[in-house]
């Protein structure tokens, strides 16, 4: 962390803009609004690299890494810091891997590194494509070249041209040649597409594609992966499994309602609202055989115990649901997300105008690999916490934060103590820490 926050305030003064992924008040979206000022009537870059670069974070040389970074960075102890911090080498279970070459999986610098040594790739496009003025352009469009724009997430990129299919062809083998070359990096050609727009092309996690009908002008449609739809189907089959019908059901609604919530959260700016209707009955179907199994009941009775009237913006509609606390817990609905046009923009850097401070870089995806699946060894003590919160509202009864919450018992469980709602507070994790208890067993 305390190389990031000297590394990362003087890298955002060098990064260009056609750079999106890791780096502060950037995102996914950023990349596709940039997709979208490229890939029309005007501009007509109608031709897509896929670049795919075979283990990019696995292959960074630390020489060549160590060099960028003294270009920028002249204190010696820092720069032998970074050396070091590259060299350490990991841990896998009892044994002890060495690193000579690429950057620590999962460290919190690491992708502040590999933006570094891939600030390369965009300053060679920049160099020679990028900064080419209007009238620069003209000739190369007259002289059938095309022109070239870079757009960059981490170690995915596109690159496209309005140039034909050959111009696009000869792009793809001189960013190869320069990513060899001066980075030591292998471009994977077989993953490496080029593709026409109207085919349509994949970048972290969406689909783009140039869609052109006989009535209406040319339109970008962007939808999720059909990837992304095969993990979120994984994701919901692992949480209503066999072997979880013994699971508490208002702890399954709870945690589906987070992954739904996060998935459509991630795609709520792009054309997925057919794709949400038909995951929604998807999930429903799920859940509903999920109950079934778990209560060993006919179809009748457990639309009896779950079906509830929703009332909703629209009115009131059936949905599942369960009683919690004294209100009640719908089934998440991802098509009830408003669907909603990003806004291309140039997001200034956040350290020069001293509002940004240092924090954790999460990567941005639709879906984590761990998640709650709604089960849990304590399952009375999550329900009677899922209680608290819908009853007396989720936020701390000393500050009013609603971060981190846990549950406090106000006569300690070793001195007497019991579980019931009188004798616990809603804590934030700092109020918590203040508490003579804090730290026994059974707070949470």
């Amino acid at each position: 962390m305390l190389l990031k926050m000297v590394l990362e305030p003087i890298w955002e003064s060098e990064f260009l803009n056609c750079s999106n992924g890791f780096r502060p008040g950037r995102r996914t979206q950023d990349c596709i609004a940039l997709l979208d000022s490229y890939i029309n009537k005007r501009n007509k870059y109608f031709w897509v690299i896929e670049g795919d670069i075979k283990g990019a974070f696995d292959n960074i040389h630390h020489e060549i890494l160590l060099k960028l970074v003294a270009r920028k960075v002249a204190d010696q102890h820092l720069l032998k810091l970074i050396g070091r911090f590259l060299k350490a080498g990991i841990m896998q279970g009892s044994l002890f891997q060495s690193t000579d070459i690429g950057t620590p999986q999962g460290a919190i610098c690491s992708p502040l590194l590999a933006n570094i040594y891939l600030h390369q790739l965009d300053l060679f496009w920049g160099n020679k494509y990028g900064s080419l003025d209007r009238k620069q352009k003209e000739k190369r469009r007259t002289q059938r070249l095309g022109n070239c724009a870079l757009i960059r997430y981490a170690d995915d990129w596109l690159l496209l041209t309005n140039g034909g299919k050959a111009e696009a062809y000869r792009l793809r083998d001189e960013f190869q040649t320069f990513l060899f070359e001066e980075l030591k990096l292998e471009l994977n050609i077989e993953k490496s597409c080029v593709t026409h727009v109207n085919n349509g092309c994949y970048l972290h996690g969406f689909h783009v594609r140039r869609y052109v009908s006989d009535h209406d002008k040319p339109k970008l449609l962007v939808t999720p992966t059909e990837e992304a739809k095969f993990r979120l189907k994984s994701k919901v089959k692992e949480m209503t499994d066999r072997k979880c019908f013994r699971d508490s059901p208002l702890l399954k609604f709870t945690a589906l309602n987070a992954v739904l919530r996060g998935w459509i959260g991630y795609y709520c700016h792009c054309n997925a609202k057919e794709t949400a209707k038909d995951l929604d009955f998807w999930v429903n179907e799920r859940l509903f055989l999920w109950l079934q199994k778990r209560h060993r009941l006919p179809p009748r009775r457990i639309m009896k115990m779950y079906k509830m009237r929703q009332v909703h913006q629209t009115g009131q509609r059936d949905n599942w649901g369960i009683r919690n606390g004294e209100d009640d817990l719908y089934l998440y609905r991802m098509s009830d997300k408003p669907i909603t046009k990003y806004r291309s923009r140039s997001p200034e850097n956040p350290y020069l105008s001293g509002s940004e401070s240092t924090t954790l870089t999460t990567p941005e995806i639709p879906l984590p690999e761990k998640v709650w699946l709604g089960n849990a060894d304590n399952d009375k003590w999550r329900e009677l916490k899922e209680e608290i919160l819908a009853e007396r509202g989720a936020k701390c009864s000393l500050c009013g934060s609603a971060d981190q919450l846990d549950l406090h018992h106000i006569k300690a469980r070793r001195i007497g103590g019991t579980d019931v709602k009188e004798n616990l507070q809603l804590l934030c994790r700092h109020c918590h820490a203040q508490t003579s208890s804090f730290g026994d067993r059974c707070s949470g």
